[in-house]
C-alpha cells in the first residue's frame, strides 16, 4: 500500500497532523508549486457560482480560507468555512482580521464526513483541493447533498493528471522530483510533499468522478478541465 493509500483510508488522523504541521507554509507553497496557477484556478471555480450572488456557502475543508475570501466576492449572506485541522483555521482566523467583511464568515471545525448543519441550509458548497483527501468520497458527497437547498449547487475543485501526453510526461516528472523537494525544503515536512502527487494520481478520473456525484444524488453533473487537465471542476445539482 502507497503512503497516499495508508494516510487517507487507514489513518485520517494523520492527514489532520499533516495539515497542522505544514499549516504555516500551506500558502506559499500552494502558489510556488503551482506556479500561481492554483489563484486562477479558485476564481474561475467562484465563477460556477455567481446565480447564487448573495446566498450562504459553505466551504468544506477550508484550510487556510482562501476560497471562503474569494466568495466574498459574491455578496454572500453567510459563508461557513470548515475544516478539520485547528492550525489551518488559526492560519484562516488571523487573515480576517485584516478583511473586510469578515463578519460574513464563520469558522467551525469538523468533518466533512459528519457535517454539523441542518438539512437544506446552504445555497451552495465548494471544496478546493481537498476532497481526494477524504477517507470516504461518496459519504461526504452524501453530507454535501443533504445540506444543500433545494436546486442548490455543490463545487468541487481538485488537481487532476492531464492528457495530453507531452504535458503528462512534464507533469509526472515534475510531481515526482521538483514537487516533493521543494515541499520538503520549504516545509521540512517530507511526508506530506510525497504524499500530495500520490493523492492525485490515485484520484478518481473524470468520468468515475462523475458516477460518485450522480450516486450522492446530484443531477446535472458536469466536470471542466482547467491548464491543460492539472485541475478540474465538478458541479453538481440537488
Amino acid at each position: 500500500m502507497s503512503i497516499s493509500q495508508e494516510i487517507r483510508r487507514e489513518k485520517p488522523d494523520q492527514i489532520r497532523s499533516m495539515f497542522d504541521a505544514i499549516a504555516p507554509t500551506y500558502d506559499v507553497l500552494n502558489h510556488m508549486l503551482s506556479f500561481g496557477m492554483d489563484i486562477r484556478w479558485r476564481k474561475k471555480a467562484i465563477e460556477f457560482l455567481q446565480e447564487k450572488e448573495g446566498g450562504t456557502f459553505l466551504d468544506i475543508a477550508a484550510g487556510s480560507g482562501d476560497v471562503s475570501l474569494e466568495l466574498l466576492s459574491l455578496n454572500p449572506r453567510h459563508i461557513v468555512g470548515s475544516d478539520f485541522a485547528p492550525n489551518m483555521l488559526n492560519v484562516f482566523r488571523q487573515k480576517l482580521t485584516h478583511v473586510e467583511k469578515a463578519d460574513r464568515i464563520e469558522l467551525v471545525s469538523c468533518d466533512a464526513h459528519e457535517l454539523p448543519f441542518t438539512d437544506e441550509s446552504f445555497d451552495a458548497t465548494i471544496v478546493a483541493f481537498g476532497i481526494r483527501n477524504f477517507a470516504d468520497r461518496l459519504r461526504a458527497l452524501r453530507e454535501m447533498y443533504r445540506v444543500l437547498k433545494p436546486t442548490g449547487i455543490s463545487l468541487i475543485l481538485e488537481l487532476s493528471t492531464p492528457k495530453t501526453p507531452v504535458i503528462k510526461q512534464l507533469y509526472h516528472l515534475y510531481s515526482r522530483i521538483g514537487l516533493p523537494l521543494f515541499g520538503k525544503i520549504i516545509s521540512r515536512h517530507n511526508a506530506a510533499y510525497r504524499y500530495l502527487p500520490q493523492s492525485i494520481a490515485q484520484f478518481p478520473d473524470q468520468q468515475e468522478f462523475l458516477s460518485l456525484l450522480r450516486q450522492a444524488g446530484f443531477h446535472d453533473a458536469k466536470f471542466f478541465s482547467l491548464t491543460f487537465g492539472a485541475a478540474t471542476i465538478y458541479c453538481g445539482r440537488k
